[in-house]
């Protein structure tokens, strides 16, 4: 088996990239610069059919210094339930300090304008979280049915 969908996909969505997208190389490098904000891209090749691959996209929302607090881990499994406050994406932590968020799709169901759309909204709830987590301490978290909703 081989990942040349993907590695296809890549290529014409280097050709294709907007204004504000940096991708030097990106077949090789796996990484977009999207209005600042990096977008790490693999491929999961499906065995058994091509089509079937997982197209991953990650990006990185915040680094603890500390722990997460329990109220704040809380907020981030409710998160994950249904994808609610998300848009599809996945909320996760990459080592003990970075919490990240990831999206997957299917390389069959991808063109260059939904493989667009999906960057596109990823780095826009990833901005949306970022800004969150990152504001001036409050005496409380959001509630969370003032973060979490459900969007198709």
């Amino acid at each position: 088996m081989s990942n040349s969908l993907y590695l296809n996909l890549l290529a014409a969505y280097e050709q294709h990239a907007r204004p504000g997208v940096v991708s030097i190389d990106l077949p090789h490098t796996e990484e977009l610069i999207i209005h600042g904000r990096a977008v790490s891209l693999s491929f999961k090749l499906h065995e058994n059919s091509p089509e079937d691959g997982m197209v991953i996209c990650r990006t990185d929302l915040a680094r603890f210094n500390e722990s997460p607090a329990e109220d704040l881990c809380r907020l981030l499994l409710q998160a994950n339930n249904l994808w609610a406050g998300t848009g599809g994406s996945t909320l996760g932590m990459r080592g003990e300090d970075v919490l990240i968020m990831s999206q997957a799709r299917r390389i069959g169901s991808l063109d260059i304008t939904m493989f667009d759309a999906l960057l596109g909204a990823l780095c826009a709830d990833a901005d949306s979280w970022t800004a969150r987590l990152t504001a001036k301490p409050q005496a409380e978290l959001p509630r969370p049915e003032s973060i979490l909703h459900m969007r198709a």
